[in-house]
C-alpha cells in the first residue's frame, strides 16, 4: 500500500525535506474489529491512517502538521459518552512544518477516534531548553492516566478521556502533572539535545523511562516525583524494554561519551550505584548522523515463553549486526567497558549474531520466529529449544520501522514509500511474498557455524540484485571519495553509491551472489580488519 510523501524540517541548514513511507518508530497498531483486522499507521505524508489488514485499503486517515514518526497507543475509554469515541488512538508527530521553534503553539500530540477518524483533543508541546518540540514516543496508560515523555524534556501525565478547552480554542486533555527529564547540567553538557523520544515502561509502583538527556528515571506512581536515577551520559533513543525477571533492558547511543555504546541490563529494585548486571557493548561505526550503538529498543521472547526456551533478548546496531544474548546469563570471567570508558560490567553470554546492516528498526520475536529489519532488507529466522537459529528468508529493502506480526503475516513500512505485508507464499496479501526455503543452521551459541551445502535461504528476486559490501557511509560526498581513495592506495578498488537519506555509500566489492559477498567480507576481515556490511541495491 503506497503511504505518500511529506514534508518536513529536520534542522534550519537543511530546510525543508521530502520523506516517503514510514520510519522509526513506525510500528502498525493491529486491530481485530468484529473479525476483521486493521492496521494503524503513522505516516510521513502527515497523515495517520487506517488501513484494511486484507486488501491494504485506506479506510481514512487523519492529517497533523508534519511527518508522523512515532507509534501510537490505543485506549478504550469506558467513560466516553459517544459510542463513537470510546476508542483512541494517542499518536505524537513532529512539530510541526509551519511551526518555528519559539512559535507560541506546537500541537505534536493528539488523539483521534479510531471508528471516525475524527480528532478528540490535541497537546501544545510547549517551548522549553530542548531544541525540539515532537512527540516521538507512545503513551502508557494505566487506568484513567496516561503518561508520556516529550522531545521538549518534560514528562506528563494526564487523563486522556477527560477535556478541556484552553484559550486556543482546540479540546485538550486535562493534564495532572509535569516534571523536568533533565537538569541545568545536562543542559550545559548536550546543548538543546534533552530529546526524549522513549516510551516509559512500567514495573511495581513505579515508570521508567529513557532520556536524552543521559538519564534512566524512576517516576515514583504513589509520590508522582522521580526518585530513582541511573545516569549514563549518552543521548538514549529507544525505550527501556520489562524482562521477565522485572529487570529493564536499556539501548545506549554513541554520542557524547567516550566508551562504547551499547546495551545495559539494569535491575531498578537495586540502588543506581549497584544496579547493573550487565552490559553488551557495540562497536563504533559512523552511518548517517550516528557515531554507533543501539537506536532501536531490545526485544524479548518472554511473551511466548514456555520456559522450554532460553531467555533471549535481541537488538540491532549502528555496527550493522543483529545480536541475540541470553539476558539471564553473563559470561564467566569476561568483563567489557562501559559507556565512560573506564567502568567494567559482566557481558551477556551471545546466542547468535550476524551482520545484518545498520539499523534503528526493533526486532520482533514471535513465537519461535525472529524478524529483523534495517536499511539492508527485512530478515526472517526461526530458532529452536536448544538456541539454534535458521534463517528461512530475506527481502531486500530500506527499513527503519519496528515490525508487527499477526496470523503468519508481518506488516512494516519502508522508507520506499510503501507498507508491505509479508507471508507465505500464495496466502499473504503483499505483492510479493517471502519464501520459506529448506531452513539451513546458522548459529548455536559461538560454535556452531553454518552449512557450506545449505541450499540459500533467499527468495528468488534476491539473485538479481547487487550485493555491495559497504565500508563506510558518508553525508558529504567529497568525503566519501576521500575514503575511497583511501582503500584504492591499499589495492582495493572501490565503487561509491548514491543511498538513501542522502548517503553515500563506499562499497569494496560488488557482486550478484550472497555467497561470493560473504567470502569476500571473510577475506577484508582477514586482510584489513575491514567489518563490512551488506547493502543490496540494483
Amino acid at each position: 500500500t503506497f503511504l505518500g510523501s511529506g514534508t518536513t524540517i529536520v534542522n534550519e541548514k537543511k530546510g525543508i525535506e521530502q520523506w516517503a513511507g514510514a520510519g522509526w518508530t513506525g510500528q502498525p497498531l493491529i486491530v481485530d474489529e468484529c473479525g476483521k483486522k486493521f492496521l494503524i499507521q503513522g505516516c510521513f505524508d502527515h497523515h495517520l491512517k487506517k488501513i484494511d489488514a486484507q486488501t491494504g485499503d485506506v479506510k481514512w486517515e487523519y492529517a497533523y502538521d508534519d511527518i508522523l514518526k512515532g507509534t501510537g497507543t490505543i485506549w478504550k475509554n469506558d467513560s466516553a459518552a459517544d459510542p463513537e469515541n470510546r476508542i483512541e488512538i494517542i499518536q505524537g508527530s513532529r512539530k510541526g512544518v509551519n511551526s518555528p521553534l519559539c512559535g507560541a503553539h506546537a500541537y505534536s500530540f493528539r488523539a483521534v477516534s479510531y471508528f471516525t477518524g475524527k480528532e478528540l483533543w490535541r497537546m501544545d508541546v510547549e517551548h522549553t531548553a530542548s531544541y525540539s518540540r515532537d512527540c516521538d514516543a507512545s503513551a502508557l496508560v494505566i487506568s484513567d492516566t496516561a503518561y508520556i515523555g516529550l522531545e521538549n524534556g518534560k514528562f506528563k501525565w494526564f487523563d486522556p478521556g477527560k477535556k478541556t478547552i484552553p484559550s486556543d480554542s482546540f479540546a485538550a486533555p486535562d493534564v495532572f502533572g509535569c516534571t523536568d527529564l533533565y537538569n541545568r547540567e545536562d543542559a550545559a553538557h548536550h546543548g538543546g539535545n534533552l530529546v526524549t523520544e522513549s516510551s516509559p515502561a512500567h514495573i511495581g509502583n513505579h515508570i521508567y523511562i529513557t532520556a536524552g538527556s543521559g538519564h534512566v528515571y524512576g517516576f515514583n506512581l504513589a509520590t508522582k516525583i522521580i526518585d530513582w536515577d541511573f545516569f549514563i551520559g549518552s543521548d538514549m533513543d529507544g525505550s527501556p524494554v520489562v524482562t521477565s525477571d522485572s529487570c529493564l533492558l536499556i539501548p545506549v547511543e554513541k554520542q557524547y561519551i567516550a566508551g562504547n555504546g551499547g546495551v545495559f541490563k539494569l535491575d531498578p529494585s537495586k540502588s543506581p550505584d549497584n544496579c547493573v548486571q550487565w552490559y553488551f557493548p557495540s562497536a563504533d561505526f559512523s552511518f548517517a548522523s550516528w557515531e554507533g550503538g543501539v537506536i532501536g529498543s531490545v526485544a524479548v521472547n518472554d511473551r511466548y515463553n514456555d520456559g522450554e526456551f532460553p531467555r533471549l533478548a535481541s537488538f540491532m546496531g549502528i555496527d550493522g549486526y543483529l545480536t541475540v544474548v541470553k539476558y539471564d546469563h553473563v559470561r564467566k570471567d569476561t568483563l567489557v567497558k562501559g559507556p565512560d570508558g573506564k567502568t567494567v560490567y559482566p557481558c551477556p553470554e551471545v546466542v547468535f549474531r550476524k551482520r545484518t546492516g545498520p539499523s534503528i528498526s526493533t526486532p520482533l520475536f514471535v513465537n519461535d520466529k525472529l524478524v529483523a529489519a534495517g536499511y539492508s532488507g527485512i530478515c526472517l529466522f526461526r530458532y529452536d529449544r536448544g538456541g539454534f537459529f535458521y534463517e528461512l528468508a530475506f527481502h531486500p529493502g530500506i527499513f527503519e520501522a519496528t515490525p508487527s506480526a499477526d496470523a503468519g503475516k508481518i506488516f512494516i513500512a519502508s522508507r520506499d514509500g510503501f507498507l508491505y505485508c509479508f507471508g507465505d507464499a500464495g496466502t499473504g496479501t503483499g505483492k510479493e511474498a517471502l519464501s520459506h526455503n529448506t531452513p539451513a543452521p546458522v548459529t548455536q551459541a559461538v560454535a556452531a557455524k553454518k552449512k557450506k551445502d545449505a541450499p540459500p535461504a533467499v527468495q528468488k528476486k534476491e539473485e538479481r540484485n547487487t550485493f555491495h559490501l559497504v565500508a563506510g557511509a558518508f553525508r558529504v560526498k567529497q568525503n566519501a571519495v576521500n575514503f575511497k581513495k583511501q582503500w584504492e592506495a591499499k589495492g582495493v578498488s572501490g565503487s561509491l553509491i548514491e543511498a538513501p537519506m542522502d548517503l553515500y555509500y563506499v562499497s569494496l566489492f560488488d557482486t550478484e551472489s550472497k555467497e561470493a559477498a560473504d567470502r569476500k567480507h571473510d577475506e577484508l576481515m582477514k586482510q584489513f580488519g575491514a567489518d563490512t556490511w551488506i547493502y543490496t541495491g540494483n
